[in-house]
Parts: C-alpha cells; structure tokens; sequence
C-alpha cells in the first residue's frame, strides 16, 4: 500500500537568512531577505536534501511534517 502522507517543510520565527538550506535544497528553499519554502514542489522527491538542510540549520528553524493528501 502506498503512503499518503506527504512531507511538508516549512521555516519557523528565528531565521537569520543565512543561506544553508538554500545551498543544500535550492529546488526547495530560497533564501532573500527572508527565507522561504517554494510551493508547488514535490518534497518527498527531495527528502534527503530537506532532511539534510533541517539538520545543518544553525538556529534549528526547518521542521518538517508528514501531512494525510486525500
């Protein structure tokens, strides 16, 4: 059976914009004067880069959810 539970990133309060996520994942992050999560991007294809930002983020602001698609 297929999972139906689809990851979601998103940027918490505290960001300092210093560009990590963007280098590790650009395909999913973009980083200007604030940082931000692009839309319409399969994130379960970048998984592992998502991850990997989440980790290296200096001020622990990635966090990632698994969310129920109907």
């Amino acid at each position: 059976m297929e999972d139906s539970k689809k990851l979601i990133p998103s940027i918490d309060p505290g960001c300092i914009t210093c560009g990590s996520c963007e280098f590790i994942a650009p395909e999913v992050f973009e980083v200007t004067d604030r940082s931000r999560v692009k839309n319409d991007v399969n994130y379960d294809a970048y998984a592992d880069k998502i991850k990997e930002a989440a980790a290296k983020c200096p001020v622990n602001v990635i966090r990632l959810k698994k969310m129920d698609v109907r």
